[in-house]
């Protein structure tokens, strides 16, 4: 097979995802690269029941800088120790720009300028009906307020994103008014539109992000998004198919309420499906995925796309037999997402189950250096498949050790 950008020895997607009938339909980012915000550090204490210690957030930027991404967020005004971690990380030297998320506050910008931090998420309510309902504010009001802070962070020097939020509510008139206004009096240097309760339809999401650019042509658009009905990781793929240059994420999907779009998933499926550069080190995914679990004490599923365990398990029988020849022909790949190894993994492997055959014992015998007839093999296959269904799992190689014994010992009596 010849190579393809869809055909690698460590992948191998779908070549309709290059069909030009279907690229045609895309608005990429123009320089082919899309910039990963990590909101690890901020959206992950919002998740119920974390909390990080000082230098376990600093031990965590570390990480993120190290896997590549462009911007590493973090809220420095919960407490005087976020103020000073914040400091911290500002001190480390990191090539990841650290942004502050601020309110809509002239106040929180001080902060922001006082922890050393190189830019701000300014964020405000971007849905007039909420703000009316808890500010008591009308639409004007709520752009001017925005407008006036987003001004102060530009007045000082700082790299400045506008953000509203829970702005796929909002009408469209309302928003097309409000990200005009905010460009063309506060003068931002990027737009930031948020999916804050994981509602849009990715078309919605490409549509919308269209929109956007048209209204504030030249000024790089960005895209927050939330999982709430499993759909984050679609949206913000479909926001970066509108034309969007920069995305939200967060290493395990961590996050308040069904949590955000998780930085593995995204940045593997913008560098695989869609063919962009994110700067991520792919390869170090699996490894900050653990460091985050063991710090928030939040662990992943097992079904996790990308880095949950049972991505690269199997107990099918069916894929026993299919993996090796395909291994064997030269495209393991062709019964996998990927090779374990392009997100740091070591291997693939199989486990014994109910759903364990034939050659799944054969292969396991082998694995183990232990031999056995084909009829004690047809009576291990039976006896692994009954464990397997007793104990409603996987029959650990201890157990499968001793079917063995009982087996081979039952077959010696039998030949006295």
């Amino acid at each position: 097979m010849q190579q393809e950008k869809w055909l690698t020895d460590l992948y191998w997607t779908s070549p309709h995802n290059y069909l030009g009938e279907i690229r045609s339909q895309f608005t990429l980012p123009a320089d082919g690269k899309v910039a990963i915000h990590d909101v690890t550090l901020r959206e992950g204490e919002q998740t119920p029941g974390v909390v990080l210690r000082p230098e376990e957030k600093i031990r965590i930027a570390e990480a993120l800088d190290e896997l590549g991404v462009a911007r590493i967020e973090i809220f420095p005004l919960v407490s005087e120790d976020d103020r000073e971690v914040t400091k911290a990380i500002a001190g480390l030297g990191l090539k990841a720009k650290l942004i502050c998320l601020s309110r809509w506050e002239r106040g929180d910008i001080d902060v922001a300028l006082e922890c050393g931090a190189q830019g701000v998420m300014i964020e405000a309510v971007g849905n007039p009906w909420s703000v009316k309902a808890c500010w008591a504010l009308d639409e004007m009001e709520l752009i001017e307020k925005i407008v006036d802070t987003v001004k102060y962070a530009k007045e000082n020097g700082l790299f400045t994103v506008a953000f509203p939020w829970d702005t796929f509510k909002a009408p469209l008139p309302f928003l097309e008014r409000m990200y005009k206004t905010i460009v063309e009096e506060g003068g931002c240097d990027h737009v930031a539109i948020s999916d804050t309760h994981g509602f849009s339809l990715p078309w919605t999401t490409a549509y919308i992000i269209r929109k956007l650019r048209s209204w504030v042509p030249g000024v790089p658009v960005e895209i927050h998004g939330h999982n709430n009905y499993g759909l984050a990781t679609a949206v913000i793929l479909s926001a970066v198919v509108g034309g969007a240059s920069v995305v939200h994420t967060s290493i395990n999907g961590v996050g308040e309420r069904g949590g955000n779009a998780a930085t593995e998933e995204v940045a593997l499926a913008l560098e695989l499906l869609l063919d962009l550069d994110t700067g991520i080190d792919l390869s170090r995914l699996y490894e900050i995925s653990l460091l985050v679990q063991d710090l928030t004490k939040f662990k992943v599923a097992p079904n996790k796309p990308v880095v949950g365990d049972n991505l690269f398990l199997s107990a099918s029988g069916l894929t026993h037999f299919m993996f090796p020849k395909a291994a064997k022909a030269g495209r393991p790949t062709a019964f996998i997402p990927f090779m374990p190894q392009l997100i740091g993994r070591d291997k693939y492997r199989f486990v014994l189950s109910k759903m364990s055959g034939h050659i799944s014992i054969k292969a396991k015998l082998e694995e183990m250096g232990l031999t056995a007839t084909e009829e004690e093999i047809r009576e291990i296959t039976k006896r692994t498949k009954r464990e397997g269904i007793i104990r409603k799992g996987v029959v650990t190689d201890f157990v499968f050790t001793n079917i063995v014994k009982q087996v081979k010992q039952g077959t010696k009596k039998e030949n006295r």
